[in-house]
């Protein structure tokens, strides 16, 4: 029969994941709580168990009901979620028919998939799935300062100058009362100027500090101008990587550059802290793309792939394709 896929239990799933020492910070049980009260979405935390009951992998599965659609991925669009699919030592030759006999057992009209290579591009292909390569922008993190000041590009270097000229201060709260107000409503600011809805809750911020803070895979960080907090950004991280989830500004304060100040402080705490790697967690938008690639970051491809199940999926997707920004507004969901 092959791979079978069923939820398992907490201490099991982070037992596993701590014994193969695969995953991200998107795959550990912590981020998937962050998922549900954040998003409101179901997370469904199956274990890959092969033919005699041993468990041999991990996929944690976002569900979505949208109209009369079920969506389901690993992750799924609209979770702040990068990347994940499964982790475990078998074959995604295995695991994407074990998830189309659950996907069938479940009734899902639609799945995707992010996977942080392109190992598996030509599986997911062979296997029904449209397949895009989506970029992400890395920085190695040295110990050393000065390499470290030496790496970004001119105009980067110029910026931080600017800004701690300029009075602009960086701090970092202890409490979530500390930064909660002003971070949201910065946030709530950034989306209203592009006429769309907020796709972040307090209740999404609130559930990042509570499940990752406690552990020290938290950091937010706050850029302050004559007493008032103008710029904010929110580093999470997993054992030696860190990543830049989301930043904040009120754009009237640009030209004391807060940004660059911010992320230049996070890099100095990186290294405190013993982070490796930093993935900056997208580059598709060139003005994004450009100011993270001025910290010396280059690009790496990953994966991003989607299967319409149903008829009824296909359709969806193709009438979403061309008016998702009225769709969104309308059901006041991020998708």
């Amino acid at each position: 029969m092959g791979l079978t896929l069923k939820p398992i239990e907490r201490e099991a799933w982070q037992d596993f994941q701590k014994a193969i020492g695969q995953g991200s910070l998107f795959h550990r049980w912590e981020w998937q709580d962050v998922i549900e009260v954040g998003f409101g979405l179901r997370v469904n935390r199956l274990g890959i168990f092969d033919d005699e009951g041993k468990l041999r992998g991990l996929l944690p599965l976002v569900e979505r009901k949208m109209s009369l659609l079920k969506l389901a991925g690993s992750p799924l669009s609209g979770a702040a979620t990068p990347h994940s699919g499964p982790v475990g030592s078998i074959p995604m030759t295995e695991v994407l028919p074990a998830l189309e006999r659950y996907s069938k057992q479940e009734h899902l009209d639609y799945l995707e998939l992010g996977l942080p290579d392109l190992l598996e591009k030509d599986v997911l292909a062979q296997n029904g799935y449209t397949v895009e390569e989506l970029i992400t922008l890395e920085l190695p993190i040295p110990k050393d300062e000065e390499v470290l000041w030496a790496g970004l590009e001119v105009r980067c270097r110029n910026a931080i100058r600017k800004a701690e000229k300029s009075g602009v201060e960086v701090v970092e709260p202890q409490t979530l009362e500390e930064w909660l107000e002003p971070y949201y409503e910065l946030s709530c600011s950034v989306y209203r100027r592009q006429e769309k809805e907020p796709p972040f809750s307090k209740e999404y911020f609130t559930a990042l500090w509570q499940n990752l803070y406690p552990s020290g895979d938290l950091v937010v960080l706050l850029a302050r101008y004559e007493g008032k907090i103008i710029a904010g950004m929110i580093f999470p991280r997993d054992r030696f990587v860190g990543y830049y989830l989301d930043g904040a500004s009120d754009r009237e304060y640009n030209k004391v550059v807060p940004n660059n100040l911010l992320q230049w402080a996070y890099l100095k705490r990186a290294q405190t802290m013993g982070i490796q790697l930093y993935d900056m967690v997208g580059a598709n938008i060139p003005s994004i793309a450009k100011f993270k690639k001025s910290f010396g970051s280059s690009e790496r491809n990953y994966l991003y792939a989607y299967r319409n199940r149903t008829i009824a999926a296909r359709v969806g997707r193709s009438v979403y394709a061309k008016h998702g920004e009225k769709i969104k507004k309308f059901l006041g969901i991020f998708f």
